[in-house]
């Protein structure tokens, strides 16, 4: 497989179960998506990225890959949040039709009505980052969370969240919200 830094590290890719109803699994843990999934996920995101540039804290939002978004990134001035580090980022994913991996299923899903997965990630040069995730997770009890850690070598401490949003600019901006007081108290 191919690491980040573009090296083949020799490795190759596990099988991936290709039952019924079943698409075949990327190296990042995620699923391939029809080209329909691909559309909606590019039309939800292009929104977020818009309401992110209407943020405070926003300094500028892109999309990749363009004109078929898969993620969102955005560069954020870390003071709007108390913050004093050199710089901060911001990475947004939303999966508007998810696979639930076998072991786990809707019921999972606790203090939110969603049935899309997101990320709402937010990192520090400092390596502190901390985010509001709604995706199965076997460090927490339902698929919803906060999670944060002071530095890449420290685990991350979970805890529970709740949602009101039920459409993903409200859950952009809650998510936000959710991150701007755990980043006052930190």
């Amino acid at each position: 497989m191919t690491n980040v830094d573009g090296t083949d590290d020799g490795s190759v890719q596990p099988a991936v179960d290709r039952g019924p109803g079943r698409q075949p699994q990327r190296p990042d843990g995620g699923w391939e998506s029809t080209q329909e999934d691909v559309e909606k996920r590019h039309r939800i995101l292009r929104s977020l990225r818009e309401q992110l540039e209407r943020h405070p804290a926003i300094i500028s939002a892109w999309g990749s890959p363009d004109g078929q978004y898969a993620e969102l990134e955005a560069d954020v001035d870390p003071a709007q949040f108390g913050r004093n580090v050199e710089s901060a980022s911001l990475r947004v994913t939303w999966q508007p039709n998810l696979h639930i991996p076998p072991e786990t299923s809707l019921d999972d899903r606790r203090r939110t009505s969603l049935t899309s997965n997101f990320k709402i990630h937010y990192s520090e040069s400092s390596g502190f980052d901390c985010g509001v995730h709604l995706e199965p997770n076997p460090h927490v009890d339902g698929h919803l969370h906060y999670q944060e850690r002071a530095s890449p070598t420290d685990e991350y401490d979970y805890d529970e969240v709740s949602l009101a949003a039920t459409a993903p600019v409200g859950v952009l901006w809650e998510g936000l919200e959710i991150i701007a007081d755990r980043l006052q108290q930190v």
